[in-house]
């Protein structure tokens, strides 16, 4: 069965979640989504719940970079609901944008050595995984307005409704990319 990434860019935590809860009803699983938001009190609340500093080091990687932090039902913001249907979310921090919280398969791919200060941030990481240089670039700069980007690995029979659930939701746009999006440097495999 082939296998599309589908991605959306929803400007709230509410929408982003209803999405990502109408993923869940077709069926789709929290290793078939890949999530990420940037919001500063989130972030701070991870720190205080997991007693941890994220700084940048020198390969541009946070200190806590590509670890799963479970999220308390507490935590506010863009990250409070969606941890709440995602369990691990990690922090990372990326030249260019700062600290992001990424959840998901690409998620944990991007946690790796294309994050670094001269893999190109996280256009760089992106664009590596197989998404064009265009949307990589339109996705971090969605990111910096403090928007959620939502992917999810679609088969072919359930496409058409994750873009509905995507469009009812009030994504601000929906791309799609073909099957060989990788999830690292080394397999052409599906998210």
């Amino acid at each position: 069965m082939n296998k599309t990434i589908i991605g959306g860019v929803f400007r709230n935590q509410e929408e982003a979640v209803r999405a990502i809860e109408a993923l869940h009803d077709l069926g789709y699983s929290k290793e078939d989504i890949s999530i990420f938001a940037k919001d500063n009190d989130d972030i701070k609340s991870i720190e205080h719940e997991t007693n941890s500093h994220v700084t940048e080091s020198e390969s541009g990687r946070g200190k806590n970079a590509g670890k799963g932090f479970g999220i308390g039902a507490g935590t506010g913001g863009v990250l409070g609901g969606i941890a709440g249907i995602i369990a691990e979310v990690g922090l990372l921090t990326i030249p260019g944008i700062g600290v992001l919280a990424a959840a998901g398969p690409l998620a944990t791919a991007l946690s790796g050595a294309a994050i670094g200060a001269g893999g190109g941030g996280l256009v760089g990481a992106l664009t590596g995984a197989g998404i064009p240089e265009e949307h990589a670039t339109e996705y971090e700069d969605h990111l910096n307005k403090g928007h959620i980007v939502v992917l999810v690995d679609a088969d072919e029979d359930r496409r058409d409704r994750v873009y509905g659930h995507f469009s009812e939701n009030n994504s601000l746009n929906t791309h799609s990319y073909p099957e060989r999006v990788r999830v690292n440097n080394t397999d052409n495999t599906n998210l």
